[in-house]
């Protein structure tokens, strides 16, 4: 092999190797240590809007109503519901619900000052290598807006907490959520709306 094909391979050797080496920073940057936790209520940074305004949410909701609770006055709730979700220029989020009977109405969670996070360890899922695999929760919380159906049970008094849950690591990634919770509570009543969110577009 000639002096300049061996200074050549040298070259792409060490290449390699300072790829590899910057590929372990890269995944290492976004792992967590075991017992990870971060419980936290902070400004709403452009970074986790961007992040939150990617999910698919899929086509299915169910509401729940606690058994234990008292029947909504004016609010004649189905179970199961066919929703789209419209992220607005102002980062409010609008569900539009539709049930079996035709009936529909809209739930608008504006987008508050601040984002609450959740994501710990849970000590109960395996780690592959990259650090545990964190339990998440982020929640914006406004007050609740609806009209049609849920006309009655929005408005003055009314809150709503809009709730992304899915596993993943300590970096902020729109497709380590999978299902969310709608929960609106307040003096009208309470209801809980779930659902899951579709697989991302790799």
């Amino acid at each position: 092999m000639s002096f300049v094909a061996r200074t050549l391979s040298a070259v792409f050797a060490l290449a390699v190797l300072v790829l590899a080496g910057t590929s372990d920073v890269l995944a290492c940057a976004c792992c967590a240590e075991p017992g990870y936790r971060y419980v936290k209520t902070e400004k709403f940074s452009a970074l986790r809007s961007g992040e939150m305004v990617r999910v698919n949410f899929a086509k299915a909701a169910k509401l729940n109503v606690a058994e234990t609770d008292e029947p909504i006055k004016g609010f004649d709730a189905s179970t199961d519901y066919q929703v789209t979700v419209a992220w607005q220029k102002d980062d409010s989020a609008v569900f539009s619900l539709r049930d079996a009977k035709g009936r529909s109405g809209t739930l608008t969670v504006a987008r508050p000052k601040t984002l609450s996070i959740f994501e710990v360890d849970t000590r109960d899922d395996k780690d592959n290598g990259l650090g545990p695999n964190l339990y998440k929760e982020w929640k914006m919380t406004s007050p609740a807006m609806g009209d049609g159906l849920f006309k009655s049970v929005t408005g003055k008094g009314q809150t709503m907490t809009l709730v992304l849950h899915g596993r993943g690591n300590v970096c902020p990634d729109a497709k380590q959520f999978t299902a969310w919770t709608l929960l609106v509570y307040g003096d009208a009543g309470t209801f809980t709306l779930t659902g899951k969110l579709d697989a991302m577009e790799p």
